[in-house]
């Protein structure tokens, strides 16, 4: 197995399990190859702190976005959505002709 067919494998254990094919090539692989090993561990590392981190924010009211910004956002977005559909209705509105 080469590195980069490691660091796919890595990044898939992530979200899916190997097969168990999957799983003893890339353990061996990782067994030999510092650079793999040292990615397998920082990725481990990062997903750790982006779960620990989402824990906080979802304990932290004062991150929390206050009923008026939701509102305010909340209609940028619709505003912005209409004004894509209308744009597809009218072409020629964007025309720099």
């Amino acid at each position: 197995m080469d590195c980069k067919h490691a660091s796919h494998l890595v990044s898939q254990a992530q979200d899916t399990k190997l097969t168990l094919g999957q799983r003893f090539s890339l353990r061996f692989h990782l067994m030999l190859c510092d650079a793999c090993n040292r990615f397998s561990r920082q990725l481990a590392l990062l997903r750790e702190a982006m779960r620990q981190a989402s824990l906080n924010i979802e304990r932290d009211e004062h991150i929390r976005l206050s009923p008026d910004a939701h509102q305010r956002i909340s209609l940028a977005i619709q505003s912005g959505r209409q004004s894509i559909v209308d744009a597809g209705r009218n072409p020629d509105q964007h025309s720099t002709n």
